[in-house]
């Protein structure tokens, strides 16, 4: 019993124990696990191999080969505070898609963020990625989820994001849904989907 509470004790007050877990088909395509209701799997053969992978994945945690951190953009984003922070952890190849665990720490509570990997027409993956950006459509990004923070302004989840088999290397952006502006931000890394 002292062991437990000791270990509690160590915990961010409020903190999460366990992050969600949550397969990305799309923005508003998206099958979260860790709900009491076991969801229905998808039925297209790429889409459920990637859905069972990252099940599998997430069922006996590894650790994530590569972390890095999510810090405040320079002048053409926006600062929320000093404090404002994040990482992303993944596994630098996955079968179907990128796996990642994306926490962040002080941001506006109960807000609404949208999570983007953004390309470069010069570096790989850009091709791959959705949309094109306004006024440079040489460059393409995908806006793949839209994020609520809890009261104390984090997020904490395991990602598995469909993507197109390929070598990456990208950027990760958090922006504000109010004015699409960036408030974190990972300049470029790579990684592969098999």
């Amino acid at each position: 019993m002292k062991r437990l509470l000791l270990l509690l004790s160590l915990l961010p007050f409020g903190g999460r124990l366990v992050a969600e877990q949550i397969v990305v088909f799309g923005e508003k395509d998206l099958y979260v696990l860790d709900t009491s209701a076991a969801p229905v799997a998808p039925k297209e053969t790429e889409r459920l191999a990637f859905f069972e992978a990252f099940r599998t994945d997430v069922s006996r945690p590894a650790p994530y080969e590569t972390k890095l951190e999510l810090v405040s953009p320079p002048a053409w984003g926006k600062t929320v505070s000093a404090e404002t922070r994040g990482t992303i952890q993944f596994h630098p190849s996955f079968p179907g898609g990128f796996v990642c665990r994306i926490a962040l720490e002080h941001l506006l509570p109960n807000h609404d963020y949208i999570l983007t990997l953004n390309g470069n027409p010069t570096r790989a993956g850009n091709n791959l990625l959705l949309s094109a950006v306004s006024g440079n459509e040489a460059e393409r990004y995908y806006d793949f989820l839209i994020i609520r923070t809890d009261a104390r302004g984090g997020y904490d989840a395991n990602l598995g994001i469909f993507l197109k088999p390929g070598k990456y290397d990208v950027r990760c952006y958090v922006k504000d849904t109010a004015d699409f502006k960036i408030v974190l931000y990972r300049d470029f890394f790579e990684f592969q989907v098999k």
